[in-house]
């Protein structure tokens, strides 16, 4: 009684009565989801061969895509290979393996492997046919983005300056034959890099997306140009299950013959102003509409918008849900975690079935033989970018390294890989009380997906650089054929900045879970037993109800727990690594239920070890290869790591493991690297000179990147560094704080990388340095930013400026060590 009397005491204060004072019981938060969805339509779509040799098959209906016939609901992350060092894709691809990743899509820039007409580059960093071998190696598959044209912030969006000088404007992406005919080489070159690797070969390559942003629709452009180029694909043999485009803001494409694909992002740093966005659609639910509000096309045409009863015939797909944001001159949102993450429950309980990060994978813009390669207002493109960075804030970094958002979307991934066939047939439905627009943050946001009478109840209370408030008495009524399922038992408080899925009338190895306020993480077979995995949200308490018809019995910590009229409930679950519940179902054997804390299910991973499917738990990086785990600490040389099952035998390590008492299910171990000091100085070179205040132009007609005469009035320092062997060391990760506008590192005459100041620190990989053949000594420039610049920067993160109006200082340089750990498992 004592917990319900707190919850309703904070009702009433929040409500601003008296406490004390009469109150009525909250209403229910209701949605109606007895409506059946319709039976998929099947036939309607004209792609590609769906077998591989093995009999494995892939496809698509109406509403989602199917593998070897069932539903599949994957999760597709963008890396471009090209942007990264061809040493550590294998690395990079395990991670995004690691992280739940299903499917890898890469754009193929056509700058990138003719940058010189007719000579064709697929060597190195640019070497197409490796890259897919090792996502096959590893049983990750692929998307190729062909384009002809891409954008990905490039220069002419991925097109050779020899095609944009040869050809008028009005012939570039149509069906002119001058154009076609350019397109027709660099294609058949790309298809005989994909030789024995397309699906229908045995082959990790799937699908292949056509053009990109295109909404042309003067004579020989529209969906006549995309099915020109379909028919140029199939021409060269580029025979697979999927063909996509973007289908957003008003795009043409021939109905049948392609898949379009959706997104969205939190920010935009490519809009023309220095203030901050009103609320972004990507964090409301959506019932009408499959465009996430703030995507544009560069060089697009006013368009009519797709309508509903035409996207019918199509799964909502989503190829460019913001994995991040880049780093734009004029604008420079710094994104938090929550940024990303809280979009992932909104796009799912809207009805996207295939969830798909522009970008997973941040990199560098390679050095071009002729030019520059990266976007900018100087060749008449819309922003200015980076030369070389292109981090992208995303999950994997530009060093290779997992941001702190990593490790919080694999907890929504690792759902997706285990109970995606479940979520996918299941329809969304819409609140009877739903926001007015993205900007009305007074209802609580929420969705419900559904199949007959079980389903998913997805939550939004976040809104990136808003503040949503705490929501007392929260409580969801969910109608079903048949049943009028209330849940939890008593209204709770929903925190600020929460958000979640939760399941409801789940089959749990036979025995029914009426409800949990939990979210779903994942599942494995230990010996004869099933365990389920959930983890509890910051704030919310853990409840669970069981239908007691399905049930003989269910045992807590606290001993076994009673039905009572039908039902058995189990409340106050306190999160750890331990089994919270042991549920007996009539029939079959005894289910086992973790719910871990959000920290710890963060720190959890899940992979195939010594024969069998185990969870590790680590603070550390990680990913795994075969019968390896792989571990990278930075900056700390300890490490910690439990594992559940137990494993058959000690494993061994490139460190001396030391094996530890038990966590809960877990057996743990840990290790300590011989701690490194690596020494860096910066010695100054030559102090910031008077930079002229920001012009105003390009296409955009906004703020655009100083001169190359302005950068010359950059500070400048040396960096000196001593004992950067990187024997024993995943990487040395070059930490710089600073003010300024923009930073950029040398070697000689040598852009090595660059970027846009947006207040956070900006952070080098050794590693990728010395992929670039570092020779001569590191320069350090950082050119000044004035106070009156019309840039957007995050609320405080603009920096405290001198008399002088502009500030350009390097506040700490730091060269932090990341330690590795390879753990080998007997098989």
């Amino acid at each position: 009684m004592a917990r319900l009397k707190s919850i309703l005491i904070t009702f009433a204060l929040a409500a601003g009565t008296r406490p004390g004072a009469a109150q009525l019981p909250a209403a229910p938060l209701v949605v109606d989801a007895t409506a059946p969805a319709p039976p998929p339509e099947t036939g309607y779509l004209r792609l590609g061969t769906a077998a591989a040799p093995g009999g494995h098959t892939l496809g698509a209906n109406s509403q989602y895509l199917t593998r070897d016939g069932q539903p599949w609901l994957p999760v597709m992350g963008e890396f471009h290979f090209a942007r990264f060092p061809r040493a550590r894709w294998e690395a990079q691809l395990l991670k995004m393996k690691a992280g739940g990743v299903q499917i890898v899509a890469t754009y193929l820039f056509w700058l990138f492997h003719e940058e010189e007409k007719g000579k064709f580059n697929f060597r190195g960093e640019r070497d197409f046919r490796y890259f897919l071998q090792l996502c096959a190696r590893h049983q990750l598959l692929v998307v190729a983005r062909l384009g002809p044209w891409n954008h990905a912030e490039l220069r002419n969006g991925g097109f050779p300056d020899w095609l944009v000088g040869k050809l008028p404007a009005s012939a570039l992406r149509s069906n002119d034959p001058a154009y076609l005919a350019a397109v027709r080489p660099y294609w058949h070159q790309l298809r005989r890099q994909t030789q024995g690797l397309l699906w229908k070969d045995g082959g990790p390559l799937i699908g292949i997306q056509l053009e990109n942003e295109y909404n042309r629709g003067k004579t020989g452009q529209g969906a006549v140009h995309i099915q020109q180029l379909k028919e140029l694909a199939l021409a060269e043999g580029f025979d697979v299950p999927f063909y996509t485009v973007t289908g957003w803001q008003g795009a043409r494409y021939p109905e049948q013959e392609v898949l379009p694909v959706f997104g969205g992002y939190p920010d935009e740093p490519w809009g023309r102003g220095a203030a901050k966005m009103p609320p972004v659609e990507v964090y409301n639910f959506r019932f009408k509409s499959r465009e996430g509000g703030n995507l544009g096309i560069q060089g697009g045409e006013t368009a009519p918008r797709n309508n509903p009863a035409q996207l019918a015939h199509y799964p909502f797909l989503g190829a460019e849900f913001g994995g991040g944001v880049p780093t734009m001159y004029r604008r420079r949102p710094l994104l938090a975690p929550a940024d990303v993450a809280a979009m992932l429950p909104v796009q799912l309980g809207s009805g996207v079935n295939l969830y798909g990060y522009y970008m997973f994978h941040g990199g560098r813009n390679p050095l071009g033989k002729l030019s520059w390669l990266q976007e900018s207002s100087r060749t008449n493109s819309y922003n200015d970018l980076p030369r070389r960075g292109y981090d992208f804030q995303a999950p994997l970094s530009e060093t290779g390294v997992e941001s702190p958002l990593f490790s919080q979307l694999k907890l929504v991934h690792y759902f997706l890989n285990a109970f995606g066939p479940l979520l996918a047939p299941m329809a969304p439905h819409a609140p009877a009380a739903q926001p007015a627009s993205a900007a009305d943050l007074g209802p609580l946001r929420w969705a419900v997906r559904a199949q007959g009478s079980r389903g998913f109840l997805f939550f939004n209370n976040y809104v990136r650089n808003y503040s949503t408030p705490a929501r007392p008495g929260v409580q969801f009524e969910v109608r079903l054929p048949g049943e009028k399922l209330t849940f939890p038992q008593s209204p709770i408080t929903v925190p600020a900045g929460s958000y979640g899925i939760w399941p409801f009338n789940l089959d749990l190895g036979g025995a029914r879970l009426k409800y949990a306020t939990a979210q779903l993480f994942t599942q494995l077979q230990v010996g004869g037993e099933l365990y389920y995995v959930f983890f509890a949200q910051p704030g919310i308490p853990a409840e669970f109800m069981f239908d007691a018809a399905t049930v003989r019995a269910v045992a807590t910590p606290a001993g076994a727990v009673a039905p009572a009229q039908g039902q058995i409930r189990i409340a106050d679950i306190q999160p750890g690594t331990g089994v919270a519940l042991t549920v007996q179902p009539r029939t079959g054997p005894a289910v086992r239920v973790l719910v871990l804390s959000e920290a710890q299910a963060r720190q959890t991973w899940q992979a195939p070890l010594a024969g069998a499917e185990r969870l590790v738990l680590t603070p550390q990086e990680i990913y795994f290869d075969r019968n390896q785990v792989q571990l990278q600490a930075e900056g700390q040389p300890n490490f910690q790591l439990g594992v559940f099952p137990a494993l058959p035998a000690a494993p061994d390590g490139s460190l001396a493991l030391q094996a530890g008492a038990p966590d809960g299910v877990f057996q743990t171990y840990a290790a300590t690297a011989p701690a490194r000091a690596i020494a860096v100085q910066a010695v100054p070179l030559r102090p910031a000179g008077p930079v002229p205040p920001i012009r105003f132009g390009g296409p955009a007609r906004a703020a655009v990147e100083p001169s190359d005469t302005a950068y010359q009035q950059a500070a400048q320092w040396r960096l000196a560094l001593r004992g950067t062997r990187l024997k024993s060391l995943d990487d040395i990760i070059l930490r710089f704080t600073y003010a300024g506008d923009a930073i950029r590192l040398a070697s000689g005459e040598r852009l090595l990388s660059d970027d846009f100041y947006n207040g956070a620190p900006w952070r080098v990989s050794y590693r990728n340095l010395l992929a670039d053949g570092l020779r001569a000594p590191l320069t350090l420039s950082i050119l000044p930013l004035r106070q009156d610049a019309p840039i957007y920067l995050e609320d405080g993160r603009r920096p405290a400026f001198p008399a002088g109006g502009q500030v350009s200082e390097l506040r700490r340089v730091e060269a932090v060590p990341r330690y590795r750990l390879v753990v080998r498992v007997a098989k």
